[in-house]
């Protein structure tokens, strides 16, 4: 199934969710998928973008440019999951088409996963898909839907279109991502979600009001990492910031994340993770604090 467009932006504080963010891997692919080089690739882009005035990247078709987002994800996948611990519920975001804009990479993903998850992709969200992912996912574990939800961005550092207006394009072929468990084996350590905020339609003068809004009841030892779209935003007062990369645009927060998850000297502290699509003006927080190890 493949979400497009922004969901409904609310704010969830209420009891910890049941999923426990336990593990995160984060990678770079180089060079460019086989699949680049396809010569219908060239005929497919134009169908696609000839009804809408679009000129194709000669340069990127040309030079055989372009990752493919199964094989980004097919990595992530292998290094957080295990056949002993299926996963019920896989979740894909992107912003950028994929090399093969044919395929339906989430549901090939469900069955390379262990436990043929139930899956999505959520695109033309920019930024926002990833926190819409964490409603979704939160959603479904509070109604024992889920017990184990794997959350992969990607995004690819090639567009064989041009496109109509600026746009924010990755300066390589990455992936991000995170693994929630309701049930974590014995002695792991998690992080459960506390807040979800989403705040619409703000203009670039209003972020960096809203961004200190929003932090302000955050607990005094939270370490708040700034995503890509905040890398120019003012530090709100009272957390410790870390800022992300800003040539990853729709995986750097991410990837900030789960640094911070494997960085032991967080061990215990809270996280929250911001950041802003400048295209719609949406600015997006979680909160995670810290959850009792497993007995």
């Amino acid at each position: 199934m493949r979400v497009r467009g922004p969901l409904p932006a609310t704010t969830l504080s209420r009891a910890a969710s049941p999923l426990r963010l336990t593990a995160a891997h984060a990678l770079d692919l180089p060079g460019h998928s086989p699949l680049a080089a396809d010569p219908d690739l060239r005929t497919f882009t134009a169908d696609l973008s000839r009804p809408y005035g679009v000129r194709l990247d000669e340069d990127a078709l040309a030079g055989a440019r372009g990752q493919s987002y199964a094989a980004l994800a097919e990595r992530a996948i292998d290094a957080l999951t295990d056949p002993a611990r299926p996963v019920d519920l896989l979740l894909l975001v992107y912003a950028t088409p994929d090399v093969r804009p044919g395929q339906a990479v989430a549901l090939h993903l469900a069955g390379v996963c262990p436990g043929a998850p139930l899956s999505f992709a959520l695109c033309d969200e920019g930024a926002g898909a990833g926190f819409s992912a964490l409603r979704i996912a939160d959603a479904y574990a509070r109604t024992a839907g889920a017990r184990r939800a794997l959350l992969i961005a990607v995004e690819q550092a090639d567009l064989h279109h041009r496109p109509h207006r600026p746009a924010r394009l990755p300066d390589r072929h990455s992936a991000a991502a995170l693994l929630w468990e309701a049930d974590p084996e014995a002695g792991t350590p998690g992080r459960a979600l506390r807040e979800l905020h989403s705040t619409p339609d703000l203009t670039n003068r209003q972020v960096d009001g809203a961004l200190k809004e929003l932090c302000a009841e955050l607990p005094a030892d939270t370490v708040l990492l700034l995503g890509p779209g905040l890398a120019t935003a003012t530090p709100p007062p009272g957390p410790r910031t870390r800022t992300a990369r800003p040539g990853n645009p729709y995986t750097g927060g991410w990837a900030a994340l789960g640094a911070a998850l494997a960085d032991p000297g967080l061990a215990g502290r809270p996280l929250a993770l911001a950041d802003h699509e400048p295209e719609t003006g949406r600015l997006d927080l979680a909160h995670w604090a810290p959850a009792e190890p497993a007995p």
